[in-house]
């Protein structure tokens, strides 16, 4: 289960090269950065401090909507909205369901948003799942370095975890599920409440593997009603 870090237009070069220590440092080796070429700043590489291979190997998108065709699961961290229908996974409850997932999903990117704004609304709507970080209140955020250290940690137990698990995913079955779902949604023209379809479709993301596949025979039984 790759998982890659992706820092969204970030400002500071010494955030990058600090972000590449900490992966480093937590055993995964890929960071991807959107619109921005901070890594071949001096400042970033003072900083990675034994991790300048990270700096080096990194890639450079143009945008989030960049990354879509390339990656099973699009995680976005951010601030946890009241009122919101989207669920916010702890990075404890991140690393569960990853866990679960191991089988039907593959290539996961893990996108950290601006410092000074975080992911625009359409960077979010583009992710499948949805992170925070529960914090004091008197104390309501993490710079962009300590937010990669926090996630690098937790989700390093997600790899110390898989290791004694014999799983190999299938590519892109959670997204082929989500892509025959909206396919369906179409074919019964059911556009009057677009909050639900993206309910049902958010739901899908949190599925784990069994679940993933029971939703598959699902629709398969559906279709055949439908042709």
């Amino acid at each position: 289960m790759p998982l890659s870090f992706v820092l969204v237009e970030p400002t500071r070069p010494a955030n990058v090269g600090a972000a590449a220590r900490a992966i480093k440092t937590m055993g995964f080796d890929q960071l991807i950065l959107v619109n921005s070429t901070l890594h071949l700043e001096k400042e970033a590489h003072w900083l990675a401090h034994g991790a300048t291979d990270i700096l080096d190997n990194v890639k450079v998108v143009s945008s989030v909507e960049a990354l879509r065709d390339n990656f099973d699961q699009l995680i976005a961290t951010t601030a946890r909205e009241r009122g919101t229908p989207r669920q916010f996974l702890t990075p404890e409850s991140l690393q569960e369901t990853l866990v679960n997932q191991a089988g039907s999903v593959n290539r996961i990117a893990l996108l950290f948003g601006r410092e000074s704004s975080g992911l625009t609304n359409s960077e979010l709507a583009i992710c499948d799942l949805y992170s925070y970080v529960p914090l004091h209140a008197d104390y309501p955020s993490l710079n962009l370095a300590q937010a990669v250290m926090v996630y690098s940690y937790a989700l390093s137990q997600v790899n110390n975890r898989l290791r004694s698990i014999s799983t190999k995913a299938e590519d892109g079955q959670l997204q082929a599920l989500k892509s025959r779902t909206r396919n369906m949604l179409m074919q019964i023209n059911s556009n009057e409440d677009p909050k639900l379809a993206q309910w049902l479709l958010d739901g899908m993301s949190l599925l784990g593997d069994r679940d993933c596949k029971m939703a598959h025979q699902l629709l398969n039984d559906i279709s055949k009603k439908l042709d």
